[in-house]
């Protein structure tokens, strides 16, 4: 199994470097053709977000919509898909990209609670996110 980087899903996603997306394509159709699969890490989804938001100016539904396609995606296998998908779903009604996925895999992995002193996250996840322990 190989993994992909960031840069790797920015080129597939907006072909905005022909050369390297037709590599990246290439990968991916001969990892579907042999049974392969990515691995696409949470960090290089975050980060993806990220770039697509403040790059690209994507909107939400774009960044979802994106996102949801690596989540089907035969060729690609993420680890995180449950909490992912549920953070996905978060962000469309609003809130950072990161901070829903923080939240999802902490409660994915049971946790009782998140120590945080970002304010914002607390005010979001009032029953979840504290900096009282």
């Amino acid at each position: 199994m190989i993994a992909f980087d960031t840069n790797a899903i920015i080129r597939v996603l907006t072909e905005d470097n022909e050369t390297q997306a037709k590599k990246v394509q290439r990968i991916i159709q001969s990892a579907e053709k042999n049974g392969h699969r990515i691995l696409i890490l949470s960090e290089v989804v975050i980060e993806t977000v990220w770039v697509l938001e403040s790059v690209y100016r994507c909107t939400k539904e774009e960044v979802a919509l994106l996102i949801d396609n690596l989540l089907t995606a035969p060729a690609f296998y993420l680890p995180d898909a449950t909490p992912m998908r549920k953070a996905i779903k978060e962000f469309k009604k609003g809130g950072d990209f990161a901070d829903h996925l923080i939240v999802s895999q902490a409660k994915h992995h049971q946790a009782e609670k998140l120590f945080s002193f970002d304010k914002k996250l607390q005010n979001r996840f009032p029953d979840f996110v504290t900096e009282n322990i």
